[in-house]
């Protein structure tokens, strides 16, 4: 991959995790009363949760409090937590929009043409009454299913039951982190084997990379160990 193209895929990268981190982050705040701050809304205010939204409340909790357990304050608790809940989704339709490429062919067309792409068009044909009733026409639930299916065989990175992946990005934020990563000018990217690698190494910001740097020599947590050695996961 040539520094054009590395150059190119490095600003879609930083689009995305921005629009990602914006939008899961009005979601974090508004459906589960966690705050930017570290301020944390009391199950029993959250009156409009059901049963799974409290779960789920609950699993983010959990995260935070491990966050918390290893050093960080609970601003940079929330603040780690948007931030790996953007990254497992960017990685996860990265990795869709690599194994739908033609020169490998290993799902159906599922991202590369948003919702009108062949694996959901199919889908919508097979089970209309899934998808009739979905204000997005079924389109976020046919991503899960595919990451369930995808999670038996690939294990962690579909892995649905993680605290991360309890944040979805709303439909017009998926469409345009969809777009990016569909721009023709990225197009010679997804049939490169190390491409998943350089969306790893550029994800994370660069000041944060070099804050930890000059903070120490080798990384003081799992947190800094993760991103600090991203490009060789």
């Amino acid at each position: 991959m040539d520094k054009v193209l590395r150059n190119t895929l490095y600003n879609t990268v930083v689009q995305c995790r921005q629009l990602l981190e914006r939008d899961l982050a009005l979601q974090l705040e508004g459906t589960y009363g966690v705050h930017g701050d570290g301020t944390l809304e009391s199950l029993e205010h959250l009156k409009h949760l059901d049963a799974v939204g409290r779960a789920d409340r609950k699993a983010i909790d959990a995260a935070l409090q491990h966050e918390e357990a290893g050093g960080a304050t609970r601003k940079e608790a929330v603040e780690r937590y948007l931030r790996e809940s953007a990254f497992t989704l960017l990685n996860r339709l990265a990795a869709l929009k690599l194994m739908e490429h033609p020169s490998r062919a290993l799902i159906q067309p599922s991202v590369g043409a948003s919702d009108q792409s062949r694996g959901f068009q199919q889908f919508g044909l097979i089970s209309p009454e899934a998808t009739r009733a979905q204000p997005d026409a079924g389109y976020r639930l046919y991503l899960e299913l595919l990451f369930d299916d995808l999670g038996q065989t690939l294990g962690m990175l579909f892995d649905r039951s993680v605290p991360t992946s309890v944040l979805f990005p709303s439909q017009p934020c998926l469409q345009k982190v969809l777009g990016l990563l569909n721009d023709p000018s990225l197009a010679p990217v997804w049939a490169e084997d190390e491409t998943i690698g350089w969306i790893y190494q550029y994800f994370t910001p660069g000041e944060l990379r070099e804050e930890a740097r000059r903070a120490s020599s080798a990384p003081r947590n799992s947190y800094e160990l993760a991103f600090r050695n991203q490009f060789y996961t």
